[in-house]
């Protein structure tokens, strides 16, 4: 870190941004029950509402990246933002469940294209303190997960008299005021935020398919995405399996507060990012916690899961702040852009083949294996050397 002066304004608005890129997604899976209801759902219907968001957010890293060169990343990001915010709320008063499933996913490509304007913003707002910024804004992401999973039912329904569809509106209110701060803000490096007007200067913007780096990196999101996923998905069946149910609540609510604390640790030592080490352990340890937690039981299995959650988002947030370590200008796009893709594609494919294996050998400890094994069989993919090279 260097000895300038912090930019304490330009990491708040971060924070903030930050802040917003799980809220409405993860505020849906406590509300799903009423919105079934609504809707006439069944449980594939409601599990749709929270993962087809999701996987809109993996293919919507593309054209994400050709919005940003072409328009910029302040307007990328106030436009995602405020796309998002209108779809989410836009659940509430869609007149058929397809309309349901279409605003969801466009409350996703609205994630899409914000998200993967942050890593480039971070380096052009906070160009003395790239690593701390990219650290802030993913510690703002954290706290989003937590305010929209853990604040949803106890303090946003009751505010809204228990009306869900009032509550959609209550979140969507600092997310508004959100996107007005960056539209209005200041920016300390206007000139390296200017769109690009040629279409062959956007299409620098599109990631490298024949890149071994963008699978490389991608693949390693993809195990510290599915690891954590894959426990939140099955915990509940697979505790009831065992005889554990009276455990599930307490267990997913100590396991969904583990990526703050990962945050925080990340935050207290941003110079692991670039740096080979850090994703390494936290890969093994990662691989290693979701042994335990399919093949152990009682406290060693959840244990085991804690452990997975704290060193999956770690190995997480350092992966997501990569880019804005060894690449600048459009090249941070262009690498965030093909990460996402494919850790977000193969992190949604995996957890439902798991689920297929169960069913079909009647064992719900196989649901977590085809994750464990990509978990393992991906650890080459770390690399040798101490530290990323540049990506260009």
């Amino acid at each position: 870190m260097t000895s300038q002066r912090l930019p304490i304004g330009m990491l708040i608005v971060l924070w903030l941004v930050g802040w917003t890129l799980r809220v409405p997604i993860l505020s849906a899976p406590p509300l799903a029950t009423r919105i079934a209801d609504t809707f006439g759902l069944n449980e594939a219907g409601v599990g749709a509402i929270t993962m087809l968001p999701v996987i809109a957010i993996a293919f919507g890293a593309i054209p994400a990246a050709l919005i940003i060169a072409r328009f910029g990343l302040r307007i990328a990001i106030v436009g995602g933002l405020l796309v998002m915010v209108a779809a989410s709320v836009a659940r509430g008063y869609v007149p058929s469940t397809a309309m349901l499933f279409t605003v969801s996913v466009i409350m996703g490509l609205g994630v899409a294209v914000f998200q993967t304007a942050l890593p480039a913003a971070t380096r052009v707002w906070t160009p003395t303190h790239v690593v701390l910024g990219s650290a802030v804004y993913l510690n703002g992401m954290m706290f989003g997960e937590l305010s929209g999973a853990g604040l949803t039912l106890p303090l946003i329904l009751p505010i809204a008299g228990g009306d869900w569809r009032f509550a959609l509106i209550l979140w969507a209110i600092p997310i508004v005021l959100i996107a007005a701060l960056v539209a209005l803000m200041r920016l300390p490096n206007a000139k390296s935020d200017e769109a690009q007007t040629s279409w062959a200067a956007v299409r620098k913007a599109l990631p490298q398919w024949n890149d071994g780096r963008v699978w490389q990196y991608g693949l390693l999101m993809a195990g510290s995405t599915v690891t954590f996923f894959v426990i939140n998905a099955y915990a509940g069946t697979l505790l009831h399996a065992r005889g554990e149910s009276e455990y599930l609540e307490s267990l997913l609510l100590a396991f969904n507060s583990m990526p703050l604390v990962a945050s925080f640790i990340v935050l207290a030592a941003p110079n692991w990012i670039g740096m080979r080490g850090p994703i390494a352990i936290s890969a093994v340890l990662s691989a290693a916690g979701l042994a335990g937690f399919t093949l152990l039981e009682g406290w060693a299995s959840w244990g085991a899961a804690l452990l997975v959650g704290v060193a999956s988002t770690v190995e997480l947030i350092l992966l997501v702040s990569l880019p804005v370590k060894i690449a600048s200008g459009i090249a941070v796009t262009r690498l965030s852009a093909g990460i996402i893709l494919v850790g977000l594609s193969i992190a949604f494919v995996l957890p439902i083949l798991g689920g297929w294996l169960a069913d079909s050998m009647g064992s719900i400890e196989l649901a977590l294996v085809p994750s464990l094994i990509f978990s393992i069989a991906l650890l080459p993919a770390l690399g040798r050397a101490p530290q990323y090279p540049n990506y260009e």
